[in-house]
């Protein structure tokens, strides 16, 4: 059966969600910084959409020298706000997990799948799943994304790569040797500078040259283990698996309210069925949380949250739905505005056999 592995890429994820919450930015250069507070300019850029990248702003540059690029094109400039990204992508991550047999998440706005068992290693059938993936995320987060396919880990991220922006790029596993032919090797996952330059000393600037190396080159310049990896790279073969991301910290779920409301309870029970699936997701793990965390978007999209702590570990789901509850009242008591958005996360998680007496998960942490 032939592998398949995918790698998804959401495209500029953070300016993205910013267009996204507020349409207009999509005709203007955006970008998301992250501000020093030294001065009103101090800091990096962390994303830039298209526009802005055409106008030669990317990734790390200074705001300062990033503003002097897009002077007078009527750009946006917007703080990054971390946690509203991650709840998007937890989202997206969950709906992801519901539809790939293994998923990776290797950061915010990207993760490795495999689909090899439920597509039985069938290509077509692997186009077609993609093709769902993209449209559930576009139809739930009106986002766009780029899927890379192929039957290594090496390939899908090449794929993806070429697929941006919102596309899907297939490597079919015999059209990989010609597909990576001409590859840079600075392309490669893995090689960086230092590594580039030495395999250019050596008259290895593309993957097919690197493909044909002498493997005793290789170990003498790199070791063993690094010039076997090299050639499984510029090959396709690497072996390295798909596996299921790192141990959970937290799970939480967001919904979008029917109205806006700052009713405790009318949030509160559209947010029921959210509130479930954060439990399952805690069974499923085997998991028991220490702090519920109720959270609020509010209708200028700005987030506030409120916490409790338990002394002992709970994985009790009426305590859960009634310190949600008991946090939403909180929360809409402490706000001048309407809720658009409502959420629930659980953290401090542990084994359930690592739980105290039930006594103690009613004893709020003081």
């Amino acid at each position: 059966m032939a592998r398949v592995v995918g790698h998804i890429d959401l495209d500029y994820f953070y300016a993205q969600v910013e267009e996204v919450e507020e349409p207009s930015l999509k005709s203007r250069p955006v970008i998301v910084c992250v501000f020093s507070g030294r001065t009103d300019d101090s800091g990096v850029v962390s994303t830039a959409n298209y526009k802005a990248r055409e106008l030669g702003v990317h990734s790390g540059m200074p705001i300062a020298l990033a503003k002097k690029k897009l002077g007078g094109k009527d750009a946006a400039v917007i703080k990054m706000e971390h946690e509203k990204y991650e709840a998007v992508s937890g989202r997206i991550m969950e709906e992801l997990e519901d539809r790939v047999d293994v998923l990776e998440p290797t950061g915010i706005d990207e993760a490795f799948f495999d689909i090899t068992a439920s597509t039985g290693g069938d290509y077509s059938k692997a186009v077609e799943a993609a093709e769902s993936i993209k449209r559930a995320i576009f139809e739930r987060e009106r986002l766009t994304s780029s899927v890379g396919l192929g039957r290594s880990k090496i390939i899908a991220k090449l794929g993806s790569d070429m697929a941006k922006p919102d596309g899907l790029k297939v490597i079919v596993p015999e059209e990989t040797e010609a597909f990576l032919a001409s590859i840079p090797v600075t392309k490669l996952y893995g090689i960086g500078p230092k590594t580039s330059a030495t395999l250019s000393s050596m008259g290895i600037r593309t993957a097919g040259e690197l493909a044909g190396a002498q493997p005793a080159d290789l170990e003498r310049a790199f070791g063993r283990k690094f010039g076997a990896y090299l050639v499984a790279a510029a090959t396709g073969t690497d072996a390295d698996p798909v596996v299921a991301g790192l141990e959970p910290t937290q799970f939480s779920r967001i919904i979008t309210l029917r109205r806006d409301t700052r009713e405790p309870l009318e949030a509160f029970d559209q947010l029921s069925k959210g509130i479930e699936r954060v439990h399952q997701k805690l069974i499923d793990s085997g998991k028991a949380f220490r702090t519920v965390t109720a959270i609020g978007i509010l209708a200028d999209l700005s987030i506030k949250t409120k916490s409790r702590s338990f002394e002992a570990p709970v994985d009790d789901v009426a305590v859960l739905r009634d310190v949600t509850l008991s946090l939403f009242e909180d929360l809409s008591r402490s706000v001048a505005r309407d809720f658009r958005r409502v959420g629930v996360r659980v953290s401090g998680l542990s084994a359930v056999d690592s739980q105290s007496s039930l006594t103690q998960f009613l004893r709020p942490a003081r």
